[in-house]
């Protein structure tokens, strides 16, 4: 790699150019947290041990009501596929909706295994063309596993849960095949 013959070009934009013996160039570009927290910020960031307390505590209080709120979901989701099956569109959003709340918030509440599910349900469907195109069994498949994985008081084993999420990628990508681009023949 060459040597930049305007090293200065680099110190205007905040880069660190280190020169090594054997003559290798190694710029690092400018950290985004010391611009805006300034050279002594120390990477990566430390919480103060009394405000982690204070979250792990209120995240344990939390933990029950969680519970609850995620059964609850889950059978609300239930409650919508039927209803969209019985012709309702809007209970699909309704799906994905409630997915994607408990994508984000299962593994805070030591669901990993459930929030796994769920992101793998919001990933088909997002790779729909729109939600109204999505397959009734590949997402009644998601919810019953999310119902299935948030029911007992501790989550499947990893095996199980990468079989589970394994079957249930193998059946996303088959639904899926409908809407790729089916490659242009060649003409000869």
């Amino acid at each position: 790699m060459p040597h930049s013959q305007y090293p200065s070009d680099h110190a205007q934009v905040g880069m660190q150019v280190n020169s090594g013996a054997d003559g290798v160039e190694v710029v690092q570009p400018p950290s985004i947290v010391t611009r805006k927290l300034g050279p002594g910020a120390v990477l990566p960031m430390r919480l103060d041990p009394r405000v982690l307390q204070r979250m792990e505590r209120a995240i344990e209080k939390m933990a029950d009501s969680y519970e609850k709120s995620l059964k609850t979901e889950i059978r609300q989701m239930l409650l919508s596929h039927d209803e969209w099956q019985s012709g309702k569109q809007e209970a699909i959003h309704a799906i994905y909706a409630l997915s994607h709340d408990i994508r984000g918030l299962a593994g805070t509440f030591s669901r990993p295994v459930t929030g796994r599910i769920a992101n793998a349900l919001c990933q088909y469907l997002e790779a729909l063309p729109n939600l109204d195109a999505a397959d009734g069994a590949v997402v009644r498949l998601h919810v019953d596993a999310m119902f299935a994985a948030a029911t007992d008081a501790q989550e499947p084993s990893e095996e199980v849960a990468k079989a589970t999420l394994a079957g249930l990628d193998r059946l996303v990508g088959r639904a899926l095949e409908h809407y790729r681009p089916s490659a242009a023949p060649l003409r000869g």
